[in-house]
């Protein structure tokens, strides 16, 4: 039977919440008013005007640094925010290396890959796989990325602090849902892509204040302040970050080697992610959108494992202020922001921990509606008017934002160990294997339609038999589902379907391969 987590929060024996206090809800109230004051900004700025080019890239004038920024709220969340410190404070800094992995895969995406995908003029990155393969991938691309991103990452970034507040505050958990849900499609519905890009920014800059502020008291609690802390964790080994054992049941360094290669075609095939680099004005700014977002995603890291590390070292010198019936470690920073912080300021850390979960919602929405408008529409209907491609753009950023909230009040009765690792676990099994079909498109030139989509297929497949049958670590089911993608597409594309490796060899791949770019670069 299946212990709702609410429930178990609840009626967790001795455990007392310290609820928000009306300061807290009017800091709530004013953060959630200028999120929809932009949004509403931005839509009536251009009343009159708007086209699909405006809703889904800006028009192409976005400052690459907004746009790098918000590459990062794209890319992190209420996830990181929560699920990192609580790793560190549970354990060590091992997990961190997935840090450097997933950031230096990104910035060789920058470097290497951004130009070739810049030149081929595309909404969407499975625009690409139509290019380089036919229309049936592109549109199985398509499906799966609305797929995972709807019905996965989604819900889990609306659930997550939902959960913990409730936990630790009192806060119902479905009140917190709406609120995010509700206020994030909102604004991104009216507002396109620029409010979701101005929003994100204003996020980023609310979720690190409140950290800041955060740990400002954290020092202030500990003997010898910042210096007490590394003191004290050096001492209690909950520095360790490296283990160069040959084990891909843990987190070593075989294991975020794997992660690295993965990473750099999970990037790739990340309609959000990629949005940001396609809606620059030029090939050097998208570049420094990559490379730069991955940069601050490294940055962020590094602050959040330090205050789970700074987490653990405040509870030891202060034993009588945590809680022994706190319900689950993932809640352990709201706890302590609940606790520890003054009235009002408590209100602004907890803007600042929906706004990480607000800015990586308003992005998927706004590429859904991308994705639904120009992968679908566009194939199903391209005589759609502009008219048409804008109503269905808003529907589709409603309908969306209306389903992850209620999916997230669904997943509210889920009982998981951690929600990470099971995150980490959903991307690698419902996604498969299925940016290896990039992989594959931008690698290799004998790779063909039936076979790399018989590979994706296979990957899930494959994923799946590794999750549950073996012990290897989350961290390497990524480059599990990747490599079996693009080992069995090959294959296939070889041996099962070789009339089509033959039309394949011969179609002219210039600008669509690592090895055939245009122009010779």
């Amino acid at each position: 039977m299946i212990t709702p987590l609410l429930a178990t929060a609840e009626v967790a024996a001795g455990f007392v919440k310290r609820t928000l206090s009306p300061l807290d809800y009017a800091m709530l109230a004013v953060y959630f008013a200028v999120n929809l004051g932009i949004g509403w900004w931005c839509a009536h700025r251009k009343k009159g005007t708007a086209s699909t080019g405006d809703y889904f890239l800006g028009g192409g004038r976005i400052k690459w640094w907004a746009a790098a920024i918000s590459f990062f709220a794209t890319s992190t969340s209420s996830i990181s925010f929560m699920a990192l410190p609580a790793k560190a404070y549970m354990t060590d800094w091992l997990p961190f290396g997935s840090a450097p992995a997933q950031g230096l895969a990104g910035v060789l995406v920058g470097l290497v890959f951004v130009s070739l995908l810049r030149r081929m003029n595309m909404t969407t990155i499975f625009s690409y796989l139509e290019k380089r393969f036919d229309r049936n991938v592109r549109l199985l691309g398509a499906g799966l990325g609305v797929l995972l991103k709807v019905g996965g990452r989604m819900s889990v970034v609306l659930l997550l602090p939902a959960l913990a507040l409730s936990a630790v505050t009192g806060m119902n958990v479905f009140l917190s849902i709406a609120l995010m849900g509700l206020v994030t499609t909102i604004y991104a519905l009216e507002g396109g892509f620029e409010a979701v890009i101005w929003t994100e920014v204003l996020q980023v800059i609310v979720t690190f204040g409140g950290v800041a502020i955060a740990f400002f008291f954290l020092a202030g609690g500990v003997d010898g302040g910042l210096a007490g802390i590394i003191s004290q964790g050096n001492a209690a080994n909950k520095f360790e970050m490296i283990s160069w054992d040959f084990d891909f049941t843990k987190a070593t360094v075989p294991v975020f080697i794997g992660m690295f290669f993965a990473t750099v075609f999970t990037q790739i095939s990340d309609q959000p992610l990629m949005q940001r680099m396609l809606s620059t004005s030029s090939t050097s700014e998208a570049k420094r959108t990559v490379v730069i977002g991955n940069i601050i995603g490294m940055a962020s890291s590094v602050i959040f494992f330090f205050v789970g590390t700074a987490l653990w070292v405040f509870y030891q010198s202060n034993p009588g202020r945590l809680d022994p019936h706190l319900p689950g470690n993932d809640a352990i920073f709201p706890y302590f922001i609940a606790n520890e912080l003054p009235r009002g300021v408590v209100g602004l850390i907890v803007a600042g921990l929906f706004a990480a979960s607000m800015g990586a919602l308003s992005s998927i929405l706004n590429a859904t509606a991308s994705v639904v408008v120009s992968d679908f529409q566009g194939v199903f209907r391209p005589g759609a008017t502009e008219r048409q491609r804008m109503r269905l753009a808003r529907a589709t950023t409603l309908v969306c934002g209306l389903f992850a909230t209620v999916s997230a009040a669904y997943l509210a009765y889920l009982n998981v160990d951690s929600l990470w690792d099971q995150f980490l676990k959903l991307v690698a099994l419902i996604g498969g294997g299925f940016p290896g079909v990039f992989a594959l498109g931008l690698l290799t030139r004998r790779a063909n339609s039936i076979g790399v989509m018989i590979g994706a297929v296979a990957s899930i497949g494959v994923t799946w038999a590794v999750q549950t049958f073996t012990a290897t670590n989350p961290f390497f089911h990524g480059f599990v589902a990747i490599s079996s993608c693009m080992v069995i597409g090959y294959v296939a594309s070889l041996v099962i379907a070789p009339w089509l490796a033959k039309r394949a060899a011969s179609k002219d791949l210039c600008g669509l391969t690592l090895w055939d770019r245009a122009g010779g670069s």
